[in-house]
């Protein structure tokens, strides 16, 4: 499957959106200002993050 322009959102995007199920504090200190995410990326980043998974952090 190729990923189009349309497929990716920006952090400004999600904190607009009323799809995302996580409050727009998570979404802003999560995502990162200038880069693009696939919703599912966005998702999966955020979970992480809630759940104590840091980069480079073993448990």
């Amino acid at each position: 499957m190729k990923i189009t322009k349309e497929d990716v959102f920006t952090k400004e995007q999600f904190l607009k959106s009323n799809t995302m199920k996580w409050s727009k504090d998570v979404i802003e200190a999560v995502l990162e200002d200038e880069k693009s995410y696939q919703k599912l990326e966005a998702e999966k980043k955020i979970k992480n993050y809630l759940e104590g998974k840091r980069k480079g952090e073993v448990k």
